[in-house]
């Protein structure tokens, strides 16, 4: 299974907590110990854990990129990237698009 040691404990965790709610005890145990992976609950986990932080991570550069001083500052006001970006950012980010990246150059 691919991925980071602290991923696979998170996709391994989520994957015990279906399991385990499902009453399926002893297939949670193998699995939280790592020697489940080829059991359908972990790669569903894995791919759920991977959307989420791609998405996270788009969201966290947005809001990077607001928060930049240099994304406010500017003279004269027609000339800042705040005026002319008018949250178009904070749209493209919430629509899984990296339009912020245009903005940085």
């Amino acid at each position: 299974m691919r991925g980071s040691h602290s991923s696979l404990a998170v996709v391994r965790q989520a994957a015990w907590a279906v399991l385990t709610q499902k009453g399926r005890f002893s297939d949670a145990e193998v699995v939280a110990v790592g020697k489940g992976d080829d059991f359908l609950e972990v790669p569903t986990a894995l791919l759920a854990v991977e959307r989420v932080s791609r998405r996270a991570a788009l969201l966290e550069r947005a809001l990077q990129c607001y928060a930049d001083p240099d994304f406010w500052e500017g003279e004269p006001c027609e000339a800042m990237l705040a005026y002319h970006d008018c949250g178009e950012i904070a749209r493209e980010a919430l629509q899984g698009r990296e339009g912020f990246a245009r903005h940085r150059d």
